[in-house]
């Protein structure tokens, strides 16, 4: 199979995006800018800040504990009662804000449900499963866990998300306010403890492994081969499996340009750290995606529940699910702006 022409996945990356923005000027009759409404600009200046605080918070709490000792005591305390004790804000309020605002509406994203994806979240759990990461995954969230027209269109309440369990347990301030919006730590026990009383989640399967690999301006390329996990908890639960696909958002925040990428990919792997560009100036000067975002949902994959399935039952399941989600990307890539988008399995 040839080669993918250099840079082609970018330019029709600006293609897509100069159609979002046209449209939403012909079409619409607004300029693209965050105030051509009060409900615009209240949603791109949440999640600019959101975004900003995910970044800045690691290295700002270091460097404030390590500068004054007076701090020590209070982020003790604070972590104590946040974590140790299991304090947590009420989340409904915030939750249904965020809703309510269609941050990816109101910017031209789109989301695309396919005419054989029969979903009823109120009926039974679900496990979307949503690729690519990007930097902050921004098409899954805002198309589907915080969009109120996604949580009707799929008949749910809420939508749980599955999250690096750092970000959720340990950065002050930002773990507190993603609590409240309905994001959890993703591990296998937290994931069991949602599905099995009933709830659906979502789960950006790549995780940070798959953040070093977006950025790519030739080609598209997913951390899946390795990635067993999610299938086996959905068959110790029976959930289906819902593949999730945002066009678009590997190049949200720009091309990766920090060199040597095979060498900060193998590092990435094995420290589950994302060694690439981590910029916080992108759409208007702010921490928001460059793009438009169309986020493709499928239909589901049933599995059968197992308790306790065998690695051959989980790589069925899971070379089942790989062929799903390549068969719909390829369906969906001409009608989202990418008609020569090459994805690749990593």
């Amino acid at each position: 199979m040839s080669r993918p022409e250099p840079g082609s996945l970018w330019r029709q990356h600006v293609r897509a995006f100069d159609a979002v923005r046209r449209e939403m000027r012909e079409a619409r009759g607004i300029a693209d800018v965050p105030w051509s409404s009060l409900k615009r600009l209240l949603g791109v200046s949440c999640v600019s800040a959101i975004y900003t605080s995910w970044i800045l918070s690691p290295v700002m709490s270091a460097l404030a504990v390590w500068r004054y000792e007076w701090l020590r005591a209070y982020v003790a305390c604070y972590l104590f009662a946040s974590y140790a004790l299991g304090v947590a804000m009420p989340m409904n309020a915030l939750h249904r804000f965020f809703c309510w605002l269609e941050t990816g509406e109101e910017n031209g994203w789109q989301l695309v449900v396919e005419d054989d994806c029969d979903v009823d979240c109120s009926k039974r759990a679900y496990l979307f499963t949503a690729h690519p990461h990007g930097l902050f995954a921004s098409g899954c969230v805002g198309n589907v866990v915080l969009s109120g027209r996604a949580l009707k269109r799929f008949r749910a309440r809420r939508i749980w998300f599955f999250i690096n369990e750092l970000l959720i347990r340990v950065f002050p301030i930002i773990k507190d306010v993603l609590s409240m919006l309905g994001f959890v730590p993703c591990t296998a026990k937290m994931m069991k403890k949602v599905l099995g009383r009933g709830e659906t989640g979502l789960i950006v399967v790549g995780g940070v492994q798959e953040v070093v690999l977006t950025g790519n301006v030739d080609e598209e390329e997913l951390y899946l081969k390795n990635c067993f996990g999610f299938v086996k908890v959905a068959m110790q639960a029976g959930t289906p499996l819902v593949p999730v696909y945002t066009f678009g958002e590997s190049l949200a925040t720009g091309p990766d340009w920090v060199p040597f990428r095979e060498l900060r990919k193998r590092l990435s792997y094995k420290f589950v750290f994302p060694f690439r560009s981590l910029g916080i100036i992108h759409r208007w000067g702010l921490c928001f995606p460059k793009a438009k975002l169309t986020t493709v949902v499928g239909a589901p994959i049933e599995v059968k529940q197992n308790p306790n399935p065998t690695r051959e039952e989980v790589a069925a399941v899971h070379q089942q699910y790989c062929d799903a989600l390549l068969a719909m990307i390829e369906r969906n890539k001409a009608r989202a702006g990418y008609p020569t988008q090459r994805t690749k399995l990593v």
